[in-house]
């Protein structure tokens, strides 16, 4: 099985400490990711060895209704607070492992790295179908937490 690896990087107009403390709560994920349905609250922190799970679905082909869903389980693998956040997750369907990192640059510079390795029959539509969804989806979601974070600032 092959991994894809996507990078995305955007400007947020919010010192590294906001931007972490909100990308570090999967239960709102889908306040910003367009693949993001719901996940585990937690009332503490994530810390490297915890767990959570999330739900998530994709429509393969834009054109096309029907969605593929998944319910992920995620741990956290890495943090360092306010600067780096990292987690594995895995599905019958996909593998993952993500990457945010904070940097301070009048703002934060926010880089989201992006593992990920297609399994069983969704394999077969990886590099044609899936790769370009997921760096659709990407570039949105990095989009929406921009404008997400700098509204919640004024």
């Amino acid at each position: 099985m092959q991994e894809h690896k996507l990078e995305n990087e955007i400007f947020i107009r919010r010192p590294p400490v906001a931007v972490y403390s909100y990308v570090t709560q999967p239960w709102r994920w889908h306040e910003w990711h367009p693949a993001s349905e719901s996940a585990t609250p937690s009332a503490h922190t994530l810390m490297a060895g915890d767990h959570f799970e999330e739900d998530v679905s994709m429509r393969p082909i834009a054109w096309l209704p029907w969605r593929k869903r998944s319910h992920l389980r995620w741990t956290v693998i890495h943090t360092e607070s306010p600067l780096v956040w990292e987690v594995h997750g895995t599905s019958p369907t996909i593998d993952v492992k993500v990457r945010y990192q904070m940097d301070a640059a009048q703002g934060t510079r926010f880089r989201r790295t992006f593992h990920f390795t297609v399994k069983n029959w969704m394999r077969f539509m990886g590099r044609s179908v899936v790769v370009p969804r997921m760096r659709a989806q990407s570039a949105q979601a990095l989009q929406n937490l921009k404008r997400k974070l700098e509204e919640a600032a004024v």
